[in-house]
């Protein structure tokens, strides 16, 4: 790996040695490797502070790049941008790699039903306010429509992080992950068609509609062809390759594929969706793969975030004025009353209506990259809207992981604990507890359990729990472990109250018996629950109940009674927990 990341920071030195030669005399005493040296030390230093602030580390990179950016520190030479962009285009391929290794196909069957209502109201709400709402206030109709269109667009990059970063888990996070990968697809392709009408209104086509649309298939058709053959080429090679040499392999090939798309002008994003398609619905080892790329991806999303935020410029979000403004309104409305409004009506749960639309609204490459294209084609017509966008991203990327992060919490999916850092304290809190470690490891203190005394169930439990009813037959039950990641099952009466839990050894069993099918309910599968949590209860309760179960999971029910189930604490949550606050020695 070290090899790997050295190879790629030697060649952007050495591209960055080569540009600087035409530098002012000013930039000339930069060099390429300080730029990185200062984006990744402003980021640590960010990390660091982002742990006592409690804020997503995402948030924390940008604004260390942008605190080095034209509106402050303004030390990054604008040459370095373009020297660092393979890396940062290699960082965002990553994250849509990732994206796409998200949705093998029996997912995909079961969560689109759900998913396309809600994408379908997302789009038309936002595309119909941002349109009227800047053409209201002074756009042209054609600019109007094109921001109508940009708007579509969710930063995956920074979405994906938040939600990787807080371990969120529920239909909430699910979901996000679906319309963030719907709405990029849209937006490339709507953008295309809305293009070719504005040049079919103005009389501005350069050729026949049909030559434009051929090339809009070709675009498309060329991208999805390239991330097929690269999935495949990638699925195959890992079974026959020892996993030592996987994180050469896909670096490798992502690279080549970037390289390809660049060079045949193809949507890169489109290819790597394709890509983890394929790699997630042709490959037993996703989940290596996926951790392969995650040793790498690190210090790519770094790069990629302190780089991004040093090309913010708070003097353009000053420009854009009134009509700005409206644009982050008008998306923000549009994409949480859109969400809100296609939920109440396909009977989605409570959470998903109030917390999905805020999850949605952070944008970065996809809009910038969309308006480059526009202003490149007519920088009369589209500069403006470039502008637009450029000054209102930095609202969107501040806000909206702040955004995403409080939308996984409220809804339950992410435990209250997570939320909670323990990496980080004071420099005098810091001494005392080395010298408390020193003095415990010793003997002369007794070693404090300070988590599992000063925190509560609530603050480790995950919300976002469904449980199988006890009238479900065995399909069902099995329908619902399928799609689980734990390996026992709550199963609920008509009240929510828990009457018994299924574990995996005991339905294993029932798999062999021909007639399990039509003669097997749930609750005959069930045992009595041993041990049941409450929300009050401090975590050394939970701690010492795993001790004595193999369960990975434990209900949480309601102190009064019925005793209705609402969450579950897993072993893998609270094990993490106390290891990292191990590992800080906070007393």
């Amino acid at each position: 790996m070290i090899d790997t990341i050295g190879t790629l920071l030697l060649g952007a030195a050495d591209a960055g040695a080569v540009a600087s030669e035409s530098h002012s005399s000013s930039v000339e005493m930069v060099h390429i490797a300080t730029t990185l040296g200062m984006l990744l030390t402003a980021s640590l230093l960010a990390g660091l502070a982002s742990e006592f602030l409690r804020l997503p580390k995402v948030t924390a990179y940008l604004i260390a790049g942008l605190l080095l950016g034209p509106s402050f520190g303004d030390v990054i030479p604008h040459e370095h941008h373009l020297v660092l962009e393979p890396l940062t285009k290699l960082a965002m391929a990553l994250v849509l790699f990732y994206l796409g290794t998200l949705f093998p196909f029996d997912q995909i069957r079961r969560i689109s039903r759900r998913a396309i209502p809600l994408s379908f109201g997302e789009l038309v709400f936002t595309v119909i306010l941002v349109t009227v709402g800047t053409y209201v206030l002074g756009m042209s109709a054609a600019q109007a429509a094109l921001l109508g269109t940009l708007a579509i667009a969710t930063a995956p990059a920074t979405t994906m992080f938040v939600l990787r970063e807080t371990n969120a888990e529920g239909p909430v996070t699910s979901l996000t992950g679906t319309l963030v990968t719907l709405n990029n697809l849209v937006a490339v392709i709507a953008f295309e068609l809305v293009w070719l009408a504005i040049e079919v209104a103005g009389g501005d086509a350069s050729g026949s509609i049909s030559q434009t649309v051929l090339l809009l298939v070709r675009s498309l058709g060329g991208a999805f062809l390239l991330g097929l053959v690269g999935g495949l080429v990638i699925s195959y090679a890992c079974e026959i390759m020892h996993t030592r040499r996987w994180l050469v392999l896909l670096v490798g090939a992502s690279a080549l594929m970037l390289g390809l798309s660049e060079s045949w002008e193809l949507p890169y994003m489109l290819v790597f969706l394709v890509v983890g398609l394929v790699v997630v619905n042709s490959s037993s080892g996703t989940q290596k793969i996926t951790a392969q790329m995650d040793s790498i991806g690190g210090l790519l999303t770094v790069v990629f975030f302190s780089v991004h935020g040093s090309e913010l410029d708070l003097n353009l979000l000053m420009d854009v004025g009134m009509i700005g403004a409206g644009y982050v309104v008008l998306r923000s409305v549009g994409k949480v009353a859109g969400i809100w409004f296609m939920a109440s009506r396909t009977g989605a749960p409570v959470e998903v209506r109030t917390w999905l639309g805020p999850a949605m609204l952070a944008q970065a490459g996809v809009a910038i990259s969309l308006a480059a294209t526009a202003t490149s084609r007519n920088p009369e017509m589209a500069g403006e809207v470039q502008t637009i966008i450029l000054g209102t991203v930095v609202v969107f990327e501040i806000l909206g992981p702040l955004l995403t992060r409080a939308a996984v919490l409220k809804s339950g999916e992410m435990p209250i604990a997570n939320s909670i850092h323990h990496t980080f304290g004071t420099p005098l809190g810091a001494l005392r507890n080395v010298f408390t470690r020193l003095a415990g490891s010793a003997g002369l203190l007794s070693k404090k359990q300070a988590l599992s005394e000063r925190m509560r169930v609530e603050q480790v439990m995950r919300r976002s729990v469904v449980g199988i009813a006890e009238s479900a037959d065995f399909n069902e039950v099995v329908h619902f472990v399928e799609h689980s990641h734990d390996n026992t099952f709550p199963v609920l009466d008509e009240d929510r109250c828990v009457v018994g839990l299924i574990r995996f050894d005991l339905l294993n069993q029932a798999f062999f018996d021909p007639h399990s099918d039509h003669l097997v309910r749930a609750g005959d599968l069930a045992t009595p629950p041993e041990v049941l949590l409450h929300p009050a209860q401090p975590v050394r309760d939970a701690v010492e109940l795993f001790r004595h179960t193999t369960d990975d999971c434990v209900p949480v029910v309601t102190d009064e009674p019925p005793h209705r189930l609402v969450a579950t604490v897993r072993r893998s949550d609270l094990t993490s927990l106390l290891i990292r606050d191990r590992k800080a020695g906070l007393s």
